[in-house]
Order: C-alpha cells, then sequence, then structure tokens
C-alpha cells in the first residue's frame, strides 16, 4: 500500500474553519498529497484532467480518487492507494450504465495475456486487478469524477477546487449540484505542518541533496564549466535514487563562464526525493579563501546562531529574518540583505500564495511544531564573488531539529 501522506486532521479544521464540506483536487502535487500516488501522466507534458483526489470534510465518508485504466496494473506494482474507493475510465461504452444512470464505459483488457506461459507472481497480481476493476469503468474521467464525489457524500455541497477549470468540467455532469470555492493559497496552508511520513521523506531529501551538492565541490576545479559541475551534481542525485532540480552558483552563473582559483563561489542544490524538495546552500572556494572571503563567511554562521534563536513554535518568518539581517549587518556585513525564511515540501517555496499578488509576495507565518522551512542567506557582489549559507529546518515543540548533516564550515575543493 502507497504511504499516507495527508495532514487530515489539519485539512479537515481548515475545510471546517471556511465552511466547506470537502475538495476536489487535480493538480499534480495536490493529487499525490491527498492519494499518495503519483500518476504516470503527471509530468510536465502529461494529459491535463486524469487524475482527481476527493476528500469529505467528515472523517466518517470516504474519500476517493479518479485516475486512467492504464493505471490498474501500476497500482498493483507500486502499491494500491490507501485511498480504497478509486474509480476509473476508458472510453464509450455500448450505452449500459451504473445504478445511479452513470455511462459505464468499455471494459478495460489492457496487453493480452499469454494462456500457456508460467506467470510470475507479479503478472498473476496484475491479472487479478484487471479482474478486480471489471465493469466499473465509465467512459471519460469527468464522469467517474461524478461518481467520486458522490461516493464521498460531496453531491450538493460546497466543495474546495485547486484548479478553475474543474467547475466548467462538472458542468457536464448534469445530475450533480456543487459549488465550486477556488482558493488555491488554502493547499499549501493545509501541506505546510507536516506528518511524520512526509518528515521521514523529507529528512531523505534533504541527505541525499546535502551529499551531491558537497560532492559536487570536491568535483570542481579550475577552468570548468558551471554546467559541468552542475551535470556531476545531477548525476550524483540520480546516483541516490533522487533528482536534482538545479545546482546554482548565483542568478547570473560563473562570472568569468569558468571555475577560478580562490573565487568565492556560492553553492545552492534543490533536488527532489519522492517528490520531496532538498535544499542546501553552502560557501566555497578552489585551493584556498580570501581574507575578506573567510570574514564574509564568518559573518553568515554568527548570522545563522542568530537565527537558531527564533527557531521555536509562535516565532514568524519577518521575525526570522529581521532579526537575523540586521544582526548581520551591524557586525560588519553592511551589503547583507535579509535572509529569505520559507517553507519547504512539494513546492520550492511551499508557502500559502493567494491568487492574483505579484510572484514572490506571501504573508510572514507563524512557525508551528512539525513545519519543515529553510533559511536562506545568499550574497553576491559583482566584482567579488558570492557565499551562501543555507540549512533545513524541522520545527519541533519547543526548538528545532536540522535535517542535514555537515558542519557550516567554508568548504575547500583542493
Amino acid at each position: 500500500m502507497s504511504i499516507k501522506l495527508v495532514n487530515q486532521p489539519r485539512v479537515e479544521s481548515i475545510l471546517d474553519r471556511e465552511g466547506l464540506d470537502g475538495l476536489v483536487v487535480v493538480n499534480p502535487i495536490n493529487f499525490y498529497y491527498f492519494s499518495g500516488y503519483w500518476g504516470f501522466f503527471n509530468t510536465p507534458t502529461g494529459f491535463d484532467g486524469s487524475y482527481f483526489s476527493v476528500l469529505p470534510r467528515d472523517s466518517d465518508k470516504k474519500p476517493s480518487m479518479v485516475i486512467p485504466a492504464l493505471e490498474i496494473r501500476r497500482i498493483e506494482t507500486k502499491g494500491r492507494p490507501w485511498i480504497k474507493d478509486i474509480f476509473s475510465y476508458t472510453s464509450d461504452g455500448d450505452g449500459s450504465s451504473f445504478d445511479d444512470n452513470s455511462p459505464k464505459g468499455m471494459d478495460y483488457e489492457g496487453w493480452p495475456i499469454n494462456q500457456t506461459a508460467k506467470l510470475t507472481q507479479r503478472e498473476k497480481n496484475w491479472k487479478k486487478i484487471v479482474e478486480d476493476f471489471k465493469d466499473s469503468y465509465n467512459e471519460n474521467s469527468f464522469q467517474a469524477l461524478g461518481r467520486a464525489i458522490k461516493s464521498s457524500h460531496l453531491d450538493g455541497k460546497k466543495i474546495l477546487i485547486d484548479d478553475l477549470r474543474i467547475e466548467r468540467w462538472l458542468e457536464k455532469e448534469k445530475k450533480l449540484n456543487i459549488e465550486c470555492i477556488y482558493k488555491p493559497h488554502l493547499f499549501n496552508e493545509m501541506r505546510m505542518v507536516k506528518t511524520e511520513n512526509e518528515i521521514k521523506i523529507l529528512k531523505k531529501a534533504a541527505i541525499i541533496n546535502e551529499e551531491a551538492m558537497l560532492s559536487s565541490i570536491n568535483f570542481m576545479q579550475e577552468g570548468l564549466k558551471w554546467s559541468d559541475v552542475e551535470n556531476h551534481y545531477m548525476s550524483e542525485m540520480a546516483h541516490r535514487g533522487g533528482r536534482g532540480v538545479y545546482l546554482m552558483c548565483g542568478v547570473g552563473e560563473l562570472p568569468d563562464g569558468r571555475c577560478r582559483k580562490n573565487e568565492p563561489i556560492m553553492f545552492d542544490a534543490l533536488g527532489q526525493f519522492e517528490h520531496y524538495h532538498g535544499d542546501f546552500g553552502r560557501c566555497a572556494v578552489i585551493e584556498s579563501p580570501t581574507q575578506e572571503h573567510i570574514e564574509k563567511h564568518q559573518s553568515l554562521l554568527e548570522g545563522w546562531s542568530k537565527a537558531k534563536e527564533y527557531l521555536y513554535p509562535g516565532a514568524t518568518y519577518s521575525q526570522i529574518s529581521n532579526e537575523v539581517g540586521n544582526y548581520v549587518r551591524n557586525i560588519g556585513f553592511r551589503d547583507f540583505r535579509n535572509p529569505i525564511v520559507h517553507s519547504l515540501g512539494l513546492e520550492h517555496t511551499d508557502d500559502p500564495k493567494l491568487f492574483g499578488t505579484q510572484p514572490g509576495v506571501k504573508k510572514s507565518q507563524a512557525l508551528e511544531k512539525n513545519m519543515v522551512i529553510n533559511i536562506d542567506m545568499p550574497f553576491t557582489e559583482v566584482g567579488w564573488g558570492s557565499v551562501h549559507m543555507e540549512d533545513t529546518i524541522l520545527i519541533t515543540d519547543d526548538g528545532y531539529e536540522r535535517l542535514s548533516d555537515s558542519s557550516f564550515e567554508l568548504v575547500i575543493s583542493e
């Protein structure tokens, strides 16, 4: 069985606060969060409207989900979702209907089965799961979604959606009476406080991302292009079971196009493990740092020590950012800008963002137990170089726990 990621009590509390009876999601991140299953088509070039998760606010009502028929064998291999009520779809049927008059789709058979072959246990399971779903398919995903909504007792109710198209898609199902409310920032709010299963994944993501980045610093040498260093990072992430997103040395990349001895270089690595992010940053140099490099790095260390004073439930993003920024400037790093504090999870910056606001604009959040955040402290001076310090933090009952392992020392590539 796939693991349950969703913080259901938190979700139910937010739905209750907003006067909503449940939710329907189609966004790949949200579908994965609520179902624990990553669909085969959930890629940048996948098909819209292929997967849906449905969750009622009331815990005595069952959640449900919608998947295309080709996923039937795959969920047997990957682990059946924790959601038991699964509605699938194929294509137009022979005109027959289910008990609620929803049209039945064509039965899914998939690839043929060799009747004389001795099947492996997995192949036997594939055969069985296809038989289990026999006579249960709708003609399309919208019809299947209508049945899922009825199964979760949300017909005639007020539901939260994460895509404005859901309302239009549901209009095609004339027998449904649904009021759709689009507030996408609520999904970020739901995901901010992590479950134990999520924390386990985030810890793994943090470690493999850290290891891959440190390996990339050791790989760095004079004359290498940044793309060579980044490709090494991507390879190291894949080797550890993750996926690299980017390895950054500054928005404009290297000042001279290639790595140079004694140049202050920031490393900022963003990677994924099981679709959750690891985010990690350090200061690096080839051979030996200058005195100014050492002093700026020391200022970041002292800024990190200051940040630790505010890592507890109740402190806010803006409090941490202002206190650390002011402190670092006051000890002599005059041009340092306030650090960025952000939630980390299925999105790199996984904080509530009101629909229609400018990119990067977000509300300062108060820390809560089991929130996972990053304190992001980059600095670049054109003509000099760059430094950086970034770690991932789990907020605990009365403090914090680092998810990274390595020290905060300036990392030197020999």
